[in-house]
Parts: C-alpha cells; structure tokens; sequence
C-alpha cells in the first residue's frame, strides 16, 4: 500500500515538471518570434555625424627637409660636409657625424652670408648653402703678414707678427712688462662673468674679447661662468710650483726629483707660463670639475670665433708637454685662432708652421 502510495505521489511530480516545462518553452519561443519582428520592423539608428575637417594634400608640395644639428648624423651630413669643404669652411674628415669641427664650419658660413649663426642648418641655410650665391670662405692668410713692421706692435706679438709663444722653451723676453692690466672685478659685468679673486688683472684686449665672447653665450642659454686665474708674475708663479711640489711629497710621499717631474705636467715653471702673458685664463664653474660642463663644451666650440684657443688639448699634450686642460684659453686674436682651428695646430705648430715667413 505505502509502495502504491509513493509510486503514484512521483508521478504526479513528474507529470507537473513535464507541463512546466512545456509551458516555459511554449513562452520562450514566443519571446524569439516577438524579437525577431521588432528586429525587422524597428531600423537600427545610424551613428551620429561628426564634422571632420577635410585636408587636401598637394602631390606636388615639396617634401619637408631634415634640420641638421650637432648629433645629426647619415648621408645629409655627409653631402654638408662635402659642400662645406668645396666652399673652404671644412677641413675635417668627411664622416656624415655633425660635430664641432662641422657646427664651427656652419657657424663660419652662416656669418659670412649674414644668416642667423647658430649652427643649425636649416631651410634658410641650406637654401643659400647650395645655391650659386654661396661664397667661398674669406678667412685672411696667416701668410699674408705685412712686411713692413708696424710703428706700434702689442707686446704680447712678436715681431714677425704672430703671437707670442711661452712655454718651458720659450720663456718671457727679458724685461718683459704686460701693455694694459686691468683689475677684472671691476671691469667685467658682474651678470657675465664671476671674478673668483677680486685682486685678478689680465690685459685689456683679451678680457674686452672675452666679456663679448661670453654675452654671447649668455644668449644661448650658458650663463654661470667664472674667471679663477689670469695674469701672474713670475714670483706668484713660483709660489704656485713650490705649493704643488710640497703637496706631491706630503701628501703622496714622491721624492723631491719625482714631485717635480710630476708638478710639471700641470704647472709652469716660472718665466714658462702663459699667465705671465695677461693673454690667459682659467674658466672655471663655481662647485663642479669643468672637464665635460656645458661651458667645457661650449668653449671648444666657440672660443675661436673671438680670437681665443683651448691651449692645451688631449690631443697635443704630446707637443706642448703638459696635460690636457679645457679650462685654460689664450687670447691670440681671430687672425690666428681661426687658421689653428680649422688646420688644427697648436701654438706651437702654429709658430712652427708661419714662423718663416
């Protein structure tokens, strides 16, 4: 009985879950048709319109043209360099990489056709550059020095014309006196250049050379500069030798003979220093080493533009004897530091080189 009972209560579930079911499907396939014919009655709504501005590009417009700059680098520069040097501004090696030796080159022609002297090459410059009004370079020979002595010579040229060489060799002439000193404190703009010492003197041509040199770079952005050294008499020179001396044997334990041969790399011996000139000066940034500032760079750049060389450089420590230094410049006017730069001389090559004539 109670089999019977239980046999006939699962039946009837079974048959209520068979009509449900029949009855969800029965809707569900009502849902599909109703969504079927809203589907085919009832438009899908286009996108909105956008006002979007119409560009016509020209076939025929010309083809914007790179602007080159130091670190620019391939053909472009390449064929720079080759036009540069078959107009006389270059005399580098031609190796598609715009470094100084390029940048000083676009400077030089840039000033000769009265374009804006920044060492870029852009549209403006390139359009002179390889046109048929491009100039030759019209630097003045070192060779063509007057024959005749002038009445007045700076005391700081020789008399054949060409600057003054001092070095361990070539000590000041005797009686040697500096032509117009100057305390620099007091004569530079104090927005333009620091004067580290306020007792500093150097000789009037240079430092007016230098105070033009370095508004210019103010113009471009390299404004902290410091003069820490110029002109020096010989007795303040052999303070200076004696000092390093007796830092190399106490500080490092070298013999007296050791210390200075090792002092010599770096200071002169009295008599041999350029300081002595008034025509020399150590730039220097105030907290930091020079070597690789902005300034550093700056200077290699451009010093020769305004009659100064690097009188020292890595590549002709060989020749002068002495280390590197980026921070010593000298003042030989633009007759002569432009003819070094762009044969790459130092002085004493220079001297070599034109001293016959």
């Amino acid at each position: 009985m109670k089999h019977d009972i239980k046999r006939i209560v699962g039946l009837t579930v079974l048959a209520v879950m068979v009509i449900a079911a029949v009855v969800m499907g029965v809707r569900v396939a009502r849902l599909v048709d109703l969504t079927y014919v809203e589907m085919n009655t009832t438009p899908t709504p286009e996108p909105p319109v956008r006002n979007v501005m119409q560009v016509t590009i020209d076939p025929n417009a010309p083809t914007p043209q790179p602007v080159l700059r130091s670190g620019s680098q391939g053909e472009e520069v390449w064929q720079l360099q080759t036009r540069l040097r078959e107009l006389g501004y270059y005399n580098s090696s031609i190796d598609g990489q715009f470094g100084p030796g390029t940048k000083n080159a676009v400077i030089a022609f840039q000033r000769q056709h009265g374009l804006d002297a920044d060492g870029i090459v852009g549209e403006g410059t390139k359009a002179v550059l390889y046109s048929d009004q491009a100039q030759l370079k019209a630097t003045p020979a070192p060779t063509a020095l007057p024959t005749a002595v002038p009445e007045v010579i700076p005391v700081w040229v020789r008399s054949d014309g060409l600057p003054l060489l001092v070095n361990r060799e070539n000590h000041m002439p005797q009686g040697y006196q500096p032509g117009e000193l100057v305390n620099m404190a007091d004569y530079c703009p104090s927005n333009i250049v620091k004067i580290k010492y306020s007792s500093t003197q150097a000789e009037r041509v240079a430092v007016d050379a230098l105070i033009a040199m370095l508004k210019v770079a103010h113009t471009q952005g390299i404004t902290v500069w410091q003069v820490s050294a110029a002109y020096r008499s010989e007795s303040y020179q052999q303070q200076l030798f004696d000092q390093q001396v007796d830092e190399y044997i106490d500080k490092n334990g070298l013999s007296y003979n050791d210390a200075v041969s090792a002092t010599r790399l770096t200071v002169m011996e009295p008599g041999s220093s350029e300081h002595h000139t008034g025509l020399a000066f150590d730039i220097t940034v105030p907290g930091v080493s020079f070597k690789g500032t902005e300034q550093a760079e700056w200077l290699a750049d451009n010093c020769w533009d305004y009659g100064f060389i690097i009188r020292y450089s890595a590549d002709k420590e060989d020749v002068t004897g002495i280390l590197a230094e980026p921070w010593h410049i000298r003042y030989v006017g633009l007759e002569h530091s432009l003819p070094m730069r762009d044969e790459n001389l130092c002085l004493e090559e220079y001297i070599a080189k034109y001293g016959s004539y």
